[in-house]
């Protein structure tokens, strides 16, 4: 059975990472609702990756100004492009890179994807949830160089988190969707699931990984009563 906890911020994200949990991100204005969308749509994967600016932050140590932005070793947001870029040639498709403040803010992210020889289709701005209004989703890869969302996928990635997800509320469905996935990997990869929020100042995003960690901690439950009333069961 894993370990399941939640925790906030960058800070939080590489310390999840470093102890190998599978790290869901809830970032739900805008990033989270955007990739699970893009997933819902048919996307082969999303990645994320933080643009220029964050790593100017938390690379270059000057994260006083983010709060609990602080880690270990920062971001590699070239590595998350040419994670992006390997997924997309593995499955002969392109990538999507969603932007937040312009092309220019995510040329890190855009370099690793070439530097592998993957093409970016379209360079679009987080719309969030309604990103399936101005991309086509199916059969691509998304890599969203965003400032909340993606660092924090980058962080978690980057200080060797096993897997990174991502989770929303926008819909009942999507909460069940995000927790089931989150226990595949955890299980796959034996190991425990954190929930990272990404800001004690972001109610919204509190709200919302309480509600995703309540749905891991219920399905978990779940799954254990049914393997012990069929251990009763065939014990009759």
């Amino acid at each position: 059975m894993p370990s399941v906890k939640m925790t906030i911020g960058a800070r939080g994200a590489a310390e999840a990472a470093l102890n190998d949990d599978v790290v869901i991100i809830v970032d739900v204005v805008n990033t989270s609702s955007a990739a699970e969308v893009a997933l819902r749509g048919g996307a082969v994967a999303v990645i994320g990756a933080a643009p220029d600016r964050a790593y100017e932050v938390l690379v270059k140590k000057r994260a006083t100004k983010y709060p609990f932005a602080d880690t270990p070793k920062g971001v590699d947001p070239v590595e998350r492009g040419r994670e992006a870029g390997k997924i997309a040639l593995e499955n002969d498709t392109e990538v999507v890179l969603v932007v937040d403040g312009g092309e220019e803010n995510a040329s890190m992210a855009a370099q690793g994807v070439e530097e592998v020889g993957a093409e970016i289709a379209e360079i679009v701005p987080n719309a969030g949830p309604r990103i399936k209004d101005v991309v086509d989703l199916s059969d691509r890869v998304f890599l969203f160089a965003t400032a909340t969302g993606g660092t924090l996928y980058d962080v978690a990635r980057t200080h060797g988190a096993p897997a990174v997800t991502f989770g929303t509320v926008v819909r009942r469905s999507l909460i069940r969707a995000c927790a089931e996935r989150a226990i595949r990997l955890a299980e796959r990869h034996n190991a425990g699931i954190s929930v990272v929020v990404s800001s004690i100042f972001a109610p919204e995003d509190l709200d919302a990984g309480a509600r995703i960690f309540e749905e891991v901690c219920k399905i978990i439950t779940e799954g254990v009563c049914e393997e012990r009333f069929e251990e009763v069961v065939s014990s009759l």
